[in-house]
């Protein structure tokens, strides 16, 4: 059985809930938003990589870290699709956030602090079969572990890049469409690819913030500028031979428009959120919804002030408050029931990755880690120096720490116990205080809203000092270090763990007097 369902059944039993609101999974499109800020865009500086999991309300989220290893000559990877490619002599270490059985909901941060994270986006291009009939994907193409590779090879995003180019030109890559955002401490990259060996990958300017949705967003591309665009050979020259675009119509070659399907790239899941997005980073933003639903949006958008940490974690737990797409009445309802929103019931987990050039790793990257639908949960820093993760952040019914399995089977293969509900799980937990908020939601999430508030006002003030600390540390002694920020980070998610677990307890007194 699922966890909502065990969910639910928890607050019937426990709780004496008569009904909890129901939403179909039809009314709510599985459907990740990215946003990358330049560091030119930032009130200090950093790149900020932010990134929704959007797939089910059902999912769980694993956090592990994955050490670096060296390999024989003569070792491969495997392939999910059956193939194998070269192994290199030896790997770097990474951090795994897991949502297990899922092919592409794992984000990736390596000891270099190289952040990965994707969106689905469907293309024109014709099915896997008839793909690989041409020989456009050999081995069954690159899929599962495309980032995995990229994270243990790859010490800058441009590297990470030209690395994929590489693999992408002899292998192809196996689904329909895909936008890898690929981040570092210097550059920031958008790789969009085509099932295929059909692909482009833009450089994020220091000066804007990009966005997407679940479609293609990168337009224009001016393949002779290596420095911001890394491109396959046949791009455009495809795309004429498919008559995808006709260069005698007198319009540039437009990425998206040629390789997206219309249906898709109009489609309000899409426009809608990126619309959401751009009017929130400019108030003087000059496209309108309606244009924007005809598939105008460009690549990024030009901030009008600074942003702080704050600015992009309200826009993600934005519900298109103040506008006339909020259903929520004045939160009568939930507004996880408006269509569409960047903050949503499918939401299981938001990462803003902190990205500052002027410290090491282990210390200038830093994960802000959200379970659940983040405008009822809290972003919790995770370091990169941080290598020791409490198991709560990674409860699950096999260890992957124990297990003898290899990762492809471990990942793939899970016993259905995984989504049952465990209250010494973190994933089970902020699910089930997101289920309780939305029992009533115009009643409990001020007080919610407050207490994450001060939580994260806390963090902020403790971060100038505990990066001061772990700098001088560093400089002396690196492993303790990362002792240092193992312990800071973790204490910090346990103790979130505490607060929701007493958060959930408070809403079944306030809601339903605390019945059993």
């Amino acid at each position: 059985m699922k966890k909502i369902f065990l969910i639910v059944f928890y607050l019937v039993i426990i709780i004496g809930l008569v009904s909890v609101p129901a939403f179909a999974e039809g009314d709510h499109p599985k459907g990740c938003t990215v946003m990358i800020a330049g560091k030119n865009t930032t009130v200090d500086g950093s790149v900020l990589f932010v990134k929704t999991e959007d797939d089910s309300h059902k999912e769980v989220d694993y956090l592990w870290y994955i050490p670096g290893k060296k390999y024989e000559n003569g070792a491969v990877v495997k392939l999910r699709a059956g193939g194998t490619i070269p192994q290199v002599g030896e790997t770097y270490a990474y951090f795994w956030d897991e949502c297990p059985g899922t092919s592409f909901s794992n984000g990736l941060v390596n000891e270099w602090g190289v952040a990965f994270g994707s969106n689905a986006c469907m293309s024109k291009e014709d099915p896997v079969a008839e793909a690989e009939a041409r020989g456009d994907l050999v081995n069954g193409g690159l899929g599962f572990k495309f980032r995995m590779i990229l994270a243990e090879r790859a010490k800058t995003a441009r590297e990470a890049v030209m690395i994929a180019a590489d693999l992408l030109d002899q292998y192809g890559y196996s689904a329909s469409g895909r936008n890898l955002n690929i981040v570092g401490p210097n550059e920031a990259w958008q790789l969009q690819m085509v099932r295929g060996k059909i692909y482009v990958a833009r450089k994020v300017q220091d000066d804007e913030v990009a966005i997407i949705a679940n479609t293609f967003s990168i337009r224009e591309v001016d393949m002779s500028d290596r420095g911001n665009f890394i491109c396959s050979p046949n791009l455009i020259n495809y795309a004429i031979k498919r008559g995808w675009y006709d260069p005698a119509g007198g319009e540039e070659f437009d990425f998206a428009r040629a390789y997206s399907p219309h249906k898709h790239h109009t489609n309000p899941s899409n426009t809608r959120r990126q619309w959401n997005m751009a009017r929130l980073l400019n108030k003087n933003f000059k496209i309108t919804r309606k244009e924007a639903e005809k598939g105008k949006m460009p690549v990024s958008v030009k901030p009008d002030h600074k942003l702080s940490l704050e600015d992009v974690f309200s826009i993600f737990r934005n519900h298109y408050e103040g506008t006339e797409l909020d259903q929520s009445e004045d939160y009568k309802n939930s507004p996880h029931k408006t269509s569409y929103t960047i903050c949503n019931y499918t939401a299981h987990r938001t990462t803003v990755v902190q990205q500052r050039n002027w410290f090491p790793p282990e210390i200038g990257t830093l994960i802000w880690r959200c379970l659940d639908q983040p405008c009822s949960s809290v972003f919790i820093p995770w370091y990169v120096g941080a290598t020791i993760i409490p198991e709560a952040f990674h409860k699950a019914p096999e260890s992957l720490y124990a297990t003898k399995r290899d990762l492809m089977d471990f990942h793939f293969n899970v016993s259905q116990e995984t989504w049952e509900l465990d209250m010494e799980s973190a994933s089970a937990v902020f699910s089930l205080l997101g289920e309780c908020v939305d029992a009533d939601y115009k009643k409990v999430i001020s007080k919610v809203q407050e207490t994450w508030s001060n939580f994260e006002n806390l963090e902020f003030k403790l971060q100038p000092v505990i990066e001061e600390t772990a700098f001088k540390l560093y400089q002396e002694d690196k492993a303790l270090t990362k002792e240092f920020l193992s312990l800071y980070s973790g204490s910090q998610a346990l103790r979130s763990l505490e607060v929701a677990k007493k958060l959930i307890n408070e809403i079944k007194s306030k809601l339903w007097g605390g019945r059993r």
